[in-house]
């Protein structure tokens, strides 16, 4: 995918727009000439996030009358405003002004389509609003970002009430096979759409671990996250958004007792310098629990400091006087 569009470009391409008191201003006589000019709007709305510049009432509605232009834009160009917003300073209030011009539906009409979303009152949270307080609470890499965006955009369609409660099965599958497609139509690499598809289809498994769970099933969690592991941490952190603090706070440390946990699982576990054939050869005796016994002394050994893994007559000297200090002891036995 080409670049994203440069500070210069967006100043020279939003030419009839300016920043004047930290707000983005059209010049008098260039509304009709914007409003033939879709990519000229996009610029502007781009210098504005960029920028982190107020747009007034009176800019908004001349974006509004660009947003129809804006869908007929070439996929390319799309993308990389898409792109651009995430990556602005505050890709939150970037990708809401967005909404607000009407031009989101033009980049991402799954995300757009969350602000029609029934109110879920007590029985869920505001799913637009959740995504961009997920999206703020991202750090500033375009895949986390992307996959944070899109991360919830099936639940209109998976919402079920049961019981009292709202539930969304299977939101994150479908979510990452439409994030996949739409990622495809603008025109996104493979690389970025495979990574974005599968931090969307894992960010549930992350919060819902427990201490409970067996050393495979956190090994299998980290094998299908790959190269993506660090990112879906980041990803699930800010998926949480409670109000309350003490919940914030639990969902936190679960992440990062998981990622701590990966870090001992991945240990390279200490293998002793000799191995039992070796020492059955050495001694001139056959298997048996006293193999063990001397390979642990000596990754005891190891552990302590007291004998180099590399030095390997170090370790013969060693075995040999724990060899025969046992001997001597089953000897006075």
């Amino acid at each position: 995918m080409n670049a994203s569009f440069s500070s210069s470009e967006r100043a020279a391409a939003a030419a009839p727009f300016c920043a004047d008191q930290g707000a983005l201003r059209l010049l008098p006589g260039f509304a009709a000439a914007v409003e033939q000019d879709p990519a000229l709007a996009l610029r502007a709305l781009l210098k504005a996030a960029d920028e982190q510049l107020y747009v007034p009432h009176d800019v908004v509605q001349v974006l509004k009358a660009c947003a129809p232009g804006v869908r007929t834009l070439p996929a390319h160009v799309r993308g990389e405003a898409l792109r651009s917003l995430l990556l602005a300073p505050d890709p939150a209030a970037a990708i809401d002004l967005a909404a607000r011009c009407e031009m989101l539906d033009a980049l991402a009409p799954e995300v757009d389509a969350l602000r029609r979303m029934p109110r879920g009152g007590a029985l869920y949270k505001d799913v637009y609003r959740h995504t961009l307080k997920v999206l703020a609470a991202t750090p500033p890499d375009v895949v986390t970002r992307l996959a944070a965006l899109f991360h919830d955009i099936a639940k209109p369609d998976t919402l079920v009430v049961e019981g009292g409660q709202a539930h969304f099965p299977g939101h994150d599958v479908l979510g990452a096979e439409r994030a996949a497609r739409r990622l495809r139509a603008l025109k996104f690499d493979k690389q970025t759409i495979a990574a974005v598809a599968t931090l969307i289809r894992l960010h549930l498994r992350v919060n819902a671990y427990d201490s409970d769970w067996t050393d495979s099933a956190v090994r299998r969690l980290k094998h299908d996250a790959g190269e993506q592991w660090q990112r879906l941490l980041d990803l699930s952190t800010a998926d949480v958004t409670s109000a309350r603090q003490d919940v914030v706070n639990r969902a936190r440390r679960r992440v990062q007792e998981l990622a701590a946990r990966v870090r001992e699982l991945e240990k390279p576990v200490p293998v002793a310098p000799l191995d039992g054939v070796e020492l059955m050869e050495h001694f001139g005796r056959g298997p048996g629990r006293w193999i063990g016994e001397v390979k642990r002394h000596l990754l005891a050994l190891m552990e302590a400091g007291e004998l180099d893994p590399s030095d390997r007559d170090a370790a013969w000297r060693a075995a040999e006087a724990f060899v025969a200090a046992r001997q001597a002891e089953q000897g006075e036995d």
